[in-house]
């Protein structure tokens, strides 16, 4: 006799492991992949994701049964499923925790799937005769029943207890009556006006018309044109051909904490409820937008890297903006590049991907090589002016002050005289970076991590960038005792002090993570940018993410040597991107623009060709280079990286897989590298070392990786040491 048949679920779990877990469906339960539920997990319980259902043997020993289903439908579609799998196999990440990715905080913790609309209520008719014998008979509900006529569309328990007090008794009294109801009503900021698009410009016109018959189909679209020239507007005008289709819209953005404005500037062209997701919203707020795109409710949801996960029933179209931006790349936790999984989503649904970037980054000008994508020009400032000339300041012989020379001080003052806005970029946050006693030599060095730690005036604290510890700022010099401890160097607190005592009749508005973390205020600082008053806007890269201040006539970069010499092999790639990018914030509004560029080496080939500000031009030399050193994007890469209690653990473990690796043979044209000890040695108090293997394609990548799978599958955190896996990562 044949044993017993059940249904057997396999979940995926939250947890470190490249593994499922199988688990007897209760009888009787019809459940559908991309449910929660409730598990027996050692000793406790977990949440884990169904991923599949099958018919298995009743007597398999040890096999327990599903304890509580969460969900009665699935809150993740087929499609987000498969995309989760194929991002896991992909990147070798635990499939658990990249479906866990897929869901808000509240759901990963087991809390019930809620709907995020919210109850209001709303008066119906009545006859004269009747409200007079409610004011008579029920004075609370005649007073609540007016206060409903004053906002017929409905009244939330909200504005009702700040009318009425104690609402609820009148309110259920007026239900009963037959004079008012509830509903639930989305949570969303509709927009109280009709939709409004401006006339695009020639340039703009033709690539909608060329993407346009492609919007129901699977491409990559590249739209490269120069700062200011209206790449936005061309997403609005996509994205509004195919929300009239009925479809909806995911658009990612690097950094959208600070945009406000970017959101209410879709939601007034498109004339439709748009949704934000990133990380600086509250848990709520997030589930919020979560729920309302997954139901469909709003066409347009606009987030950071996550965002993409998002689930909805048409997806019709992803616009990356910015798409060279390094941001895009999840450096801790779940490790993959939103760019690409953008590309894999988009390929699974069969819709488009739109990229947009005045600068792209070197994998997509590779792929435009390999026709894998479309190349769209935008040459024309919108407006017709032009980005301005990038003129170098030779600082080899002069000491700045305060890291500005006295030319570019000259330029401040001038522009600030005619009116004019000014935006110094200086990509070093904090007071000052060096921290050191004169008598002996001793530095500010992080406890932790192998780096000098940064002072911060404003805390009086030293603290380290890499690890976030922090220590008080010494009197006296902690080994030898001297005082006078003395700091060298120029970061953004700095110079938004000096600034603001060289020019103190105009505003001095700093932007890196320290303001954004802290000021609640700087929507309102930001907001006198964009009134056009004269002030300075002092930034590090957060400058450069795209964001729009028409009324700056001056930038100025104080110090971009320090990627000339640097050992990342992306260094000038990054420095070319960085530098067309902030100088494009000059000269916008129909004001001649001016970009000054401090140099101590205005000789230098790359400082001369940002001068002809061809990207094209500048990027081809580095592609050539990269593909005679057989580096990515000429080459596929994955870096295996181990932090241990020392460094010599750290090797030793990668020498057992290099041994592997050795022992296999590596296919050919795959190489590797190291081991090796990683550039920061020692950061959070663990030692690294790292090993990268690269291939001229995947396919030799994967195949080089297979012998190492069954070790690299397993449970990576030993006693003493953890291996994290990156594929494709930025750095080698």
């Amino acid at each position: 006799m044949s044993p017993p048949r059940r249904r057997i679920g396999r979940f995926a779990l939250p947890l470190p492991v490249h593994q499922e877990f199988d688990y007897r469906l209760p009888d009787g339960a019809e459940l559908q992949p991309g449910v929660r539920c409730r598990l027996p997990f050692g000793s406790g319980f977990k949440t884990g994701v169904l991923v599949s259902v099958e018919d298995g043997d009743d007597d398999r020993d040890g096999l327990k049964t599903v304890a509580e289903c969460l969900d009665a439908q699935p809150l993740l579609s087929a499609s987000v499923l498969a995309l989760a799998r194929w991002a896991a196999d992909y990147y070798l990440q635990p499939i658990g925790e990249v479906l866990f990715l897929c869901l808000p905080k509240a759901l990963r913790r087991g809390q019930p799937a809620r709907d995020s609309r919210f109850t209001v209520w709303r008066p119906l008719p009545a006859d004269e005769a009747a409200l007079q014998a409610l004011a008579r008979r029920a004075p609370k509900q005649h007073a609540a029943y007016l206060a409903l006529l004053d906002d017929p569309q409905g009244m939330s328990a909200a504005s009702l207890r700040e009318q009425l007090g104690d609402w609820r008794s009148a309110m259920r009294g007026l239900v009963a009556r037959g004079l008012a109801e509830s509903l639930q009503a989305e949570a969303l900021d509709w927009p109280q006006q009709e939709p409004d698009f401006p006339t695009l410009t020639a340039e703009q016109q033709a690539i909608v018309e060329r993407i346009e018959p492609q919007l129901d189909r699977f491409g990559s679209h590249l739209i490269q044109g120069v700062t200011g020239s209206g790449k936005t507007e061309v997403y609005l005008a996509l994205m509004r051909r195919v929300i009239d289709a009925g479809r909806q819209v995911i658009l990612l953005a690097p950094e959208i904490g600070l945009t406000p404005q970017l959101v209410e500037r879709f939601r007034r062209r498109l004339g439709r409820p748009v949704l934000l997701s990133h990380s600086a919203q509250s848990d709520a707020e997030r589930y919020r937008s979560w729920d309302a795109f997954r139901r469909g409710v709003a066409p347009v949801l606009i987030g950071t890297r996550s965002a993409l996960f998002s689930d909805c029933p048409d997806l019709g179209l992803i616009v990356v903006d910015e798409e060279h931006d390094p941001s895009y790349r999840q450096q801790d936790g779940v490790r993959y590049h939103a760019r690409d999984v953008a590309l894999r989503r988009a390929q699974q649904l069969g819709i488009p991907v739109v990229l947009g970037s005045a600068t792209p980054s070197s994998e997509s000008l590779y792929n435009l090589r390999r026709d894998h994508a479309q190349r769209y020009w935008l040459r024309q400032r919108v407006g017709g002016g032009r980005p301005p000339a990038i003129e170098l300041l030779d600082v080899s012989q002069i000491k700045p002050v305060c890291g500005c020379s006295p030319r570019l001080l000259s330029a401040v003052g001038r522009h600030l005289g005619d009116g004019g806005q000014v935006l110094l970029f200086l990509n070093r946050r904090g007071y000052a970076p060096v921290v050191m006693c004169h008598q002996c030599g001793w530095q500010a060095q992080c406890h932790q991590c192998d780096a000098r730690m940064t002072l911060h005036q404003s805390l009086n604290r030293l603290i380290c960038h890499h690890c976030g510890s922090q220590r008080p700022m010494p009197e006296t010099c902690p080994d030898c005792g001297a005082g006078g401890i003395r700091h060298h160097g120029v970061g953004t607190e700095q110079l938004e002090e000096f600034l603001g005592q060289r020019f103190p009749q105009v505003p001095v508005i700093r932007i890196d993570r320290d303001t954004v973390s802290r000021s609640r205020s700087l929507s309102v600082q930001l907001e006198t940018l964009h009134q056009g008053q004269p002030a300075i806007l002092v930034g590090t890269q957060m400058l450069a993410k795209g964001h729009d201040y028409p009324h700056i006539s001056l930038v100025g970069i104080l110090d971009a040597d320090q990627a000339l010499y640097s050992s990342f092999y992306r260094a000038s790639e990054r420095l070319i991107q960085t530098v067309l990018q902030v100088t494009g914030r000059a000269g916008r509004s129909g004001r001649p623009g001016q970009a000054l560029l401090q140099t101590a080496f205005p000789e230098h080939p790359l400082m001369q060709g940002l001068t002809r500000e061809d990207y094209d031009e500048l990027m081809q030399p580095i592609l050539k280079e990269r593909q005679l050193l057989g580096f990515p994007p000429a080459a596929r890469a994955v870096t295996l990286q181990v932090d241990a209690l020392s460094l010599e653990d750290a090797l030793q473990r990668l020498n057992g897989l290099a041994g592997q690796l050795d022992a296999h043979g590596l296919p050919d044209g795959v190489r590797r590298i190291g081991p090796i000890p990683a550039l920061m040695t020692r950061r959070i108090g663990r030692y690294r070392a790292q090993l990268s293997l690269l291939a001229p394609d995947v396919a030799r990548l994967r195949q080089a990786l297979k012998p190492l799978l069954p070790s690299l599958l397993r449970p990576r955190n030993r006693a003493g040491s953890r291996l994290t896996i990156e594929v494709d990562p930025l750095d080698l």
